[in-house]
């Protein structure tokens, strides 16, 4: 039975504890990895969830501390609300009670409106003088007003892709940000965690022999081989294959002649892998 089946069954906190124990994975990795402090996921560890921050910070670390393990968060929040009940929006007990305005605040208002409707339409008036002779085009944008239209609030934990090898050995090679972090072979039944503050890259050459879990979602096995996927922080679906750099073969399938011999050579792993433990 997996911790997401455990979480509606047992404990919240004892179910990803043990995930995070059968992972080896240190608390403190994932204090550093999700930037939620560590006494807070302690409490989470000992299911002393009412002693969490309330409102929705407490879902928030729930949520992160999953996603980071490469599970779903879904059934560990349903789990939380059962147990806590659903969080009241942080504004709720402000606007439950009435405030009285007095009546000069009320006299002024409607002063400062008055005066600034009477601005636009003057501002009105004298734009439309400036482009009676010109073409009806809209006035651009400014640079800045471009950048916040076009632009997505990025994720504080960016990246995680977890890799299993679910049917054969499996051989990967991984970047993240730009920098080779994994080349080897993953074993049947096991799995890696590959962690990127902008993206992370995964190429194999037998796609069927993997599946992919992104951000806490479950993406399945790439269709086609050789597969070159890149995933970001807003991935929820499989990536296209964007075959632009060929997956590298496995070490077995890359000979070299030494004293007119044929050996293999394993690529060398970076010091900087993450491997999830």
């Amino acid at each position: 039975m997996t911790s997401t089946g455990h979480a509606l069954r047992t404990s919240l906190g004892a179910a990803l504890r043990a995930e995070r124990e059968r992972r080896r994975i240190s608390l403190d990795a994932v204090a550093r990895g999700t930037l939620v402090r560590q006494d807070f996921l302690e409490l989470i560890d000992d299911d002393r969830l009412e002693d969490l921050p309330s409102g929705a910070y407490a879902k928030g670390f729930i949520r992160s501390y999953a996603i980071y393990l490469g599970l779903d968060p879904k059934p560990f929040l349903g789990a939380y609300e059962q147990r806590c009940g659903r969080p009241a929006p942080e504004l709720s007990r402000v606007v439950r009670r009435g405030v009285r305005v007095p009546p000069r605040a009320h006299k002024r208002a409607w002063q400062i409106s008055i005066f600034a409707a009477a601005a636009m339409l003057l501002l009105l008036a004298l734009l439309g003088a400036f482009r009676s002779g010109g073409s009806g085009s809209q006035l651009p944008l400014s640079p800045t007003s471009a950048r916040i239209i076009g632009s997505s609030a990025p994720s504080v934990m960016g990246t995680i892709v977890r890799v299993d090898a679910v049917s054969h050995d499996a051989w990967l090679q991984v970047e993240a940000d730009g920098k080779p972090i994994f080349a080897d072979t993953l074993r049947r039944g096991d799995f890696r965690t590959f962690k990127g503050d902008q993206e992370i890259v995964i190429s194999t050459p037998r796609p069927g022999d993997i599946r992919i879990t992104a951000n806490g979602t479950i993406l399945g096995t790439p269709p086609t081989a050789p597969y070159r996927g890149v995933f970001t922080p807003g991935t929820t679906t499989m990536p296209p294959n964007e075959p632009v750099l060929k997956a590298a073969p496995p070490p077995s399938a890359q000979p070299a002649k030494v004293d007119g011999t044929t050996t293999t050579h394993a690529p060398e792993i970076p010091q900087n892998a993450y491997t999830g433990q």
